[in-house]
């Protein structure tokens, strides 16, 4: 039986396939690691909470959740598009990537805008906003990190790195940002839904 190869991978050596699913592969396995170690922070969020009749405790206001839900679907677009641009590159339509990949990245940056604005905002009332702190902060570099690499691949796709056949940074960025969206959703449900 032949292994069926998607439409962008036609061109590629036998070698390159190789270091394509292996390099897909080892993204996989490091964003099933790192979603642990944010299912840990919610399990610590948890055990803090039962801890506590009441969830925020006695004396300390719950945060409003406006403003991180307005960021929670700036963040769920910005990965919408981000799974557009991918779609676009290994479509070769590099202007339509670029203009998808530029508002995914804008939209990133106005959730990490947001969510400073909500890191710095909150009271400080003990476990309650340090827990906060610690989730928001540890999601934040992440999207931070994740939203410098893909600053590089959009400067990268203006001066012509990438096309339909050779875009690893391209799908790798990709995959991280969704792997940022996620993790954020989690947090978003533990810290402002229950």
């Amino acid at each position: 039986m032949a292994q069926q190869v998607r439409l962008d991978e036609q061109g590629l050596s036998r070698a390159e396939l190789m270091a394509l699913r292996n390099k897909r592969s080892g993204v996989f396995i490091f964003q099933l690691s790192w979603i642990l170690v944010f299912v840990c922070l919610i399990v610590v969020n948890l055990q803090i909470r039962s801890n506590f009749p009441s969830w925020p405790p006695n004396g300390v206001a719950a945060l409003s959740p406006v403003l991180p839900t307005l960021a929670t679907l700036t963040l769920i677009v910005s990965g919408l598009l981000a799974r557009r641009a991918l779609g676009s590159i290994r479509a070769a339509q590099t202007r339509a990537f670029l203009g998808q990949w530029g508002i995914a990245l804008a939209l990133g940056v106005i959730f990490l805008a947001i969510m400073a604005y909500e890191f710095i905002g909150i009271q400080i009332s003990g476990q309650y906003s340090t827990i906060f702190r610690v989730m928001t902060a540890f999601h934040g570099l992440h999207a931070l990190i994740i939203g410098i690499v893909m600053w590089n691949v959009y400067q990268s796709a203006r001066v012509g790195n990438y096309d339909a056949v050779r875009h690893w940074a391209v799908e790798a960025t990709a995959k991280m940002w969704y792997f940022v969206v996620v993790a954020w959703i989690m947090f978003y449900t533990v810290l402002y839904i229950i």
